[in-house]
């Protein structure tokens, strides 16, 4: 019944006499193919071959063990009802009855023709049967095409369906990604808005540092002897270099700490400073360095990179109060594609991995954040990390933080690759020959640090005029002053420092000009370079500068 036509095959049983050639012959007159059987086994072998129509005498049947035909009826696909056409007799009774009521139940599609009959009566029946039969094929194939467009269908939805999937699934990582881009967005412009009232913060605090540090060294030449008076004095002083050591903390996560970056080799300065870090850690803390040879050079400021690892160690070291491992590791990274805190480009990633406590989420999310510290009261001004972050990303790098709960945390500093063999870290000789003193023009819009710093000058034996504004300054050199250097302030309003510079070096270009700021707010404004002084500085500072632009000998200490 593989077919989906009609194969005009009628199967005959009828194995008594001759109605089995009987029934043949007009099968075949009706255009139709005979195939006769033997048995009801043989019938059975038959129809699962192929059939359209079966023939049967009743005689055939009656007495007969007929489960299995009844078998096979049952077991027919759903379009399948093969027509049966029973031969009767004149049999009358209760036991006949019962016998085709029997057969109708077990054969299902069944027909009774009485014999004797005509010949074109068993014809019309079996004709009829077989157009019968032609329709369920039609119904099959019908059903078959029903069955191939839903399977078709099926896999047009499960292949939509899996196309949708991958779209939703795109789309919700396109959110995800956009979130966590939004999340560090406004995580940058909140530190960029700290950053810059902690850098004006700290400008200001320079500025007062300045004023005290300069007249706390004034006065220390001029206490005398006293102990008591020598104690309190150099306690104001330790007070006021703590307060500077702050502030370039401040001015480090604002990203406005004057760098003097040079390309670094970072493996050297590690393995340098595993004594101090040993020393800082502890005895209970197990120190490992991961150093690869041939780790490419970085641009940075080897000093304030020091000072970043040594707090990344203390840090570690609080974190692990029992003991623990600490690690620091090297290795070279490629980036290939922009993201939100790294330009493609080479990078030295320098990792420091602690196995203390550890952070959960929210600490984690506000790590970096200045003042914020999970420390006790006393133990810490939570501006490490702080400065970490603002030195990586001042020198053109990321800084990283990874934490997890009973399990450590790691801070990772990315560092741009410089590319050139490593520069000297040793200072350049200074000459210091003995010259009459100098005069200085003094520029400070800030009348307390200008007269701290005037005074500090005149005590090293100069000559000051004093200025509180670049066009002051301009003025006074047009009234015929003929000083030997300029130290002027950059952050005063209306003209800058800078621009001071460039319309001094315009009427003079070879006047040496000192610039003393509180943090590097001048980058990139003008294409001029200039000696620079930070504040607050001391005295013995500001006469080493003088000497460096001026055949004058510095103040004997």
């Amino acid at each position: 019944m593989a077919d989906d036509v009609s194969t005009n095959n009628v199967l005959i049983l009828a194995p008594v006499g001759r109605d089995a050639g009987a029934c043949a012959r007009l099968v075949e007159q009706a255009g139709l193919v005979p195939r006769v059987c033997e048995d009801v086994s043989g019938l059975i072998v038959e129809l699962d071959r192929e059939a359209d129509v079966v023939l049967i005498t009743e005689e055939a049947l009656y007495g007969k063990a007929l489960d299995p035909l009844a078998a096979w009826v049952r077991a027919q696909p759903p379009w399948s009802d093969l027509p049966f056409i029973v031969l009767t007799n004149h049999n009358e009774g209760a036991r006949f009855t019962a016998f085709r009521r029997d057969l109708v139940g077990k054969l299902r599609n069944i027909a009774f023709l009485e014999r004797p009959m005509q010949a074109i009566s068993l014809q019309a029946a079996v004709l009829t049967a077989e157009r019968g039969r032609a329709r369920q094929y039609e119904a099959r194939a019908y059903l078959s095409a029903q069955q191939q467009t839903a399977e078709e269908l099926e896999r047009l939805v499960a292949r939509r369906t899996a196309a949708l999937e991958q779209a939703n699934e795109r789309i919700r990582a396109e959110s995800e990604q956009r979130e966590r881009a939004q999340a560090a967005l406004l995580q940058a412009q909140k530190i960029e808005t700290i950053g810059q009232l902690v850098g004006g913060v700290a400008h200001d605090f320079n500025n007062l540092l300045m004023a005290i540090m300069g007249n706390l060294d004034l006065l220390a030449r001029r206490i005398g002897d006293d102990p008591r008076k020598t104690r309190l004095l150099e306690g104001a002083m330790e007070g006021a270099r703590r307060g500077a050591t702050l502030t370039q903390r401040l001015l480090a996560f604002a990203r406005r700490q004057e760098l003097q970056s040079r390309a670094t080799d970072v493996r050297a300065l590690v393995e340098g400073m595993i004594g101090l870090i040993k020393g800082s850690v502890g005895p209970m803390i197990e120190l490992k360095i991961m150093a690869p040879e041939g780790t490419p050079t970085v641009d940075i400021d080897p000093n304030q990179l020091e000072m970043a690892l040594l707090n990344l160690a203390v840090n570690a070291r609080d974190a692990m109060p029992s003991g623990g491992t600490l690690t620091m590791a090297l290795d070279h990274q490629k980036v290939a594609e922009a993201d939100t805190t790294l330009a493609p480009g080479d990078y030295v990633r320098l990792s420091v991995q602690d196995t203390g406590e550890g952070m959960d989420s929210e600490t984690l999310a506000r790590a970096i954040e200045p003042f914020f510290s999970t420390k006790g009261v006393g133990k810490g001004t939570g501006l490490g990390l702080s400065m970490v972050h603002g030195l990586a990303d001042q020198s053109g790098g990321t800084f990283r933080l990874h934490s997890w709960q009973g399990v450590g945390t790691t801070a990772e500093l990315w560092l741009p690759v410089a590319g050139r063999a490593a520069e000297s870290s040793a200072q350049p000789h200074v000459s210091r020959a003995v010259a009459p003193s100098a005069t200085i023009l003094l520029v400070d819009d800030d009348t307390l640090i200008a007269a701290s710093t005037m005074a500090l000058l005149e005590d090293l034996g100069h000559r000051v005029v004093e200025a509180h504004s670049g066009k002051e300054a301009l003025a006074i050199l047009s009234d015929g002053l003929n000083p030997d250097l300029v130290i002027t302030d950059h952050a005063m309003p209306g003209m800058t420092g800078l621009d001071l510079a460039v319309a001094v070096r315009a009427r003079n270009p070879t006047l040496p000009i000192l610039l003393a700021t509180g943090y590097a707010e001048l980058q990139g404004e003008l294409s001029i370079e200039l000696p620079r002084l930070a504040k607050p500085f001391t005295q013995e500072q500001l006469s080493t500068e003088i000497a460096r632009l001026l055949p004058i000998a510095p103040f004997k200490w």
